[in-house]
């Protein structure tokens, strides 16, 4: 890989990565439904430049699984029962969730190797669970885990979808959650989201930006066009590098600390997360 793709890549995991910190600063002034809503409403105008990039029944189906389902229960969790840089970690169980899932539906072979793998990623995440409390909740975690596995099942979507223009249907996709995410934000989270949405700070407003055009735009133009120039097996391991920077950021803007047991039991899931993904094309004879 030359070093202008290089940095590309670094450019991508560094956007995706502090994306957690800044959904964090998002949530301190936006209910976790609303803001859902808020991000993706604001991109709906862009439809105007990117044609349909696939079926309705593939852009409804991302846009309820991956932009509404997801984020809703991730938010939801980051707002009070999981901190930003375990939320970046707990999140890429979606990996061998997508292995298990089209093991299920698609009868795809899962090798040893892999259900070691996504063992040792359980065992993890049982780790979490044991030392619930500090910076995640048994609830945060329930709620990221539930996002993972909306993730996961849009990941076998995106498997019919080979060669789809990875923005554009995001964007398509972008349609779906804005009025079912108002609706339940009125009926959970109060009767006066325009009034929420008035009051955000300039710093609010930055974060919903980001979080919608830097993460959703530019990071997926990106690693769609590095994956068009390269074999994916080169590319797609960099993203384990996410919740790296996730954790490192929010501790460095937020003030987060993780603690021991956390950062066993991350160490743990990230072990088990390469196994999985990793560990085919490493016994693969070349």
């Amino acid at each position: 890989m030359p070093n202008r793709d290089l940095l590309l890549v670094f450019l991508v995991v560094l956007a995706w990565g502090s994306n957690f910190t800044a959904m964090k600063l998002v949530l301190e002034e936006l209910p976790p439904l609303l803001f859902v809503g808020l991000r993706f409403a604001i991109l709906i105008p862009l439809i105007a430049v990117f044609p349909r990039p696939a079926s309705w029944r593939a852009i409804l189906a991302i846009g309820v699984l991956v932009n509404m389902g997801q984020f809703a229960f991730l938010f939801s969790a980051m707002r009070a029962d999981v901190t930003a840089g375990l939320a970046s970690l707990i999140l890429q169980s979606q990996a061998p969730l997508t292995i298990v899932l089209a093991a299920i539906f698609f009868g795809e072979r899962v090798s040893a190797i892999q259900i070691a793998g996504v063992a040792l990623a359980c065992l993890g995440l049982a780790g979490f669970g044991v030392a619930g409390g500090g910076n995640v909740t048994l609830v945060g975690l329930a709620l990221v885990l539930c996002g993972a596995l909306s993730w996961a099942l849009g990941n076998l979507v995106f498997r019919r979808l080979p060669g789809v223009n990875m923005p554009a249907l995001f964007i398509w996709a972008s349609l779906v959650p804005p009025l079912p995410m108002l609706g339940l934000s009125l009926r959970f989270e109060g009767a006066a989201p325009w009034a929420t949405i008035a009051d955000l700070s300039v710093t609010g407003w930055i974060g919903v930006i980001y979080v919608a055009v830097i993460s959703t735009i530019i990071g997926y133009s990106i690693w769609g066009a590095l994956l068009s120039r390269h074999p994916a097996a080169l590319v797609t391991p960099f993203a384990l590098l996410i919740p790296v920077v996730g954790i490192a950021t929010a501790g460095l803007v937020l003030g987060e600390e993780v603690s021991t047991a956390e950062a066993l039991s991350g160490g743990i899931i990230l072990a088990g997360i390469a196994l999985a993904v990793l560990g085919p094309r490493l016994l693969r004879p070349r």
